[in-house]
């Protein structure tokens, strides 16, 4: 049986946000030590980065379609949620497109205007995968009314 897209959801989130922090992160040393090897890295990490990111964008369409009820607080989360999702697909997707069609691993010609902007976007990214853990664990989004439900308190114990 293939997976719901809320199954598969946190599974291409945390590849993207990964992806998308180490990116900007091997850039940065690649330029710091001048390794032609490590910008080759950042831009293999920012292309499957920003691929992940979509596929998460769209898995995470179809899983806000298929989510029950919820209260006005956890609707209000999962609506920045899905707004800063949009901001960053908008940002991602030139960024990868640029770094795809560069002959050199990263052009030397606005070469620190690149890495403030990636990392400003993996800092956002990071900010996003934060506010789908609070729909999760806080607001209990996406989970079952048994995953939902107060735990039962343990037996007591008989000390011998």
């Amino acid at each position: 049986m293939p997976p719901v897209p809320g199954e598969l959801h946190p599974f291409l989130s945390h590849f993207a946000v990964a992806l998308l922090l180490i990116g900007p992160a091997c850039d940065a040393f690649g330029v710091a030590l001048r390794r032609d090897s490590l910008l080759h890295a950042g831009r293999w990490n920012t292309l499957l980065g920003a691929a992940c990111a979509a596929a998460a964008l769209a898995s995470g369409l179809g899983a806000r379609a298929a989510l029950g009820s919820h209260g006005p607080a956890g609707e209000a989360l999962l609506n920045l949620h899905g707004a800063l999702a949009w901001v960053l697909a908008a940002a991602w997707a030139p960024v990868a497109l640029w770094r795809a069609l560069a002959k050199p691993p990263l052009p030397t010609r606005l070469r620190t205007a690149y890495l403030a902007l990636a990392f400003t976007g993996a800092i956002a990214c990071a900010g996003d995968g934060l506010l789908g853990s609070a729909l999760v664990y806080r607001h209990g989004m996406g989970l079952s009314p048994a995953a939902r439900a107060e735990p039962l308190p343990r037996p007591p114990t008989i000390d011998r």
